[in-house]
């Protein structure tokens, strides 16, 4: 097993123990419930506002048709960009990842008094978040079928993406910020075993997460000509 293997399920193990931990912390510590509702308190639009009607529209956005959409999308590229396998391993983390959540929504659904949300009364809000699972879920599919040399810009199209998606049920008072962060850390496990799958099969190296820089050597482009890349024989 290489060493990016063992790092990626590493992370795997990591972000599974994370979302374990963060249930833990809010179910069954009030000191951290406390700064969970807080934190969240301070992001909370006020109901019939400007911001409130704009962060449920970002959380619309990965809603099933508006995402499957997207994954069409997605599905497609995968096939133009001839990447099958790639495109299974991302539609493999976007099933799991969204099946986890909804099997923990269910599991772990319990009644929170949100008093210092502005609410008297216990109401249930579903621990991860499974509508930013499915942003971050999809911005990462995004990546992973995308080649190197359109991977920069992918990944600041999926974060953006998952970004809104989160501030949004945030803001609109949907979930508090553990619910998101436990919903990263869903994505981020079933990522990290599709990417050490990938890599294990040989179909994915280390050096194709970093995008591809074009030369800054004018010459080379003038000419055509290709420099030898290989490294000097003393190492510099």
């Amino acid at each position: 097993m290489s060493i990016a293997v063992r790092r990626l399920v590493l992370l795997a193990i990591l972000c599974a123990a994370g979302v374990a931990l963060l249930a833990l912390f809010f179910y069954g510590s009030d000191r951290f419930n406390h700064y969970d509702s807080t934190l969240t308190a301070d992001l909370l639009a006020p109901t019939d506002s400007l911001r409130h009607s704009i962060a449920e529209l970002w959380s619309d956005s990965a809603n099933p048709v508006p995402l499957a959409l997207f994954l069409a999308a997605v599905s497609v590229l995968g096939i133009i960009w001839k990447r099958p396998w790639h495109l299974l391993a991302a539609g493999g983390v976007v099933l799991m990842a969204n099946l986890s959540t909804q099997v923990m929504k269910a599991l772990l659904a319990h009644p929170r008094l949100q008093g210092a949300l502005g609410a008297s009364y216990p109401i249930e809000i579903g621990y991860p978040s499974g509508h930013t699972t499915a942003a971050v879920s999809a911005g990462f599919a995004l990546w992973l079928v995308a080649p190197r040399r359109l991977r920069g810009w992918a990944a600041l199209a999926g974060a953006a993406y998952a970004s809104i998606v989160a501030a949004g049920v945030v803001v609109a008072g949907w979930h508090f910020i553990s619910d998101v962060l436990g919903a990263v850390m869903v994505v981020g496990f079933w990522a990290a075993l599709a990417m050490a799958a990938l890599l294990t099969a040989g179909l994915e190296s280390p050096s194709g997460w970093i995008p591809e820089r074009e030369s800054n050597q004018p010459s080379d482009r003038r000419s055509g000509s290709r420099r030898n890349t290989r490294p000097y024989p003393d190492g510099r």
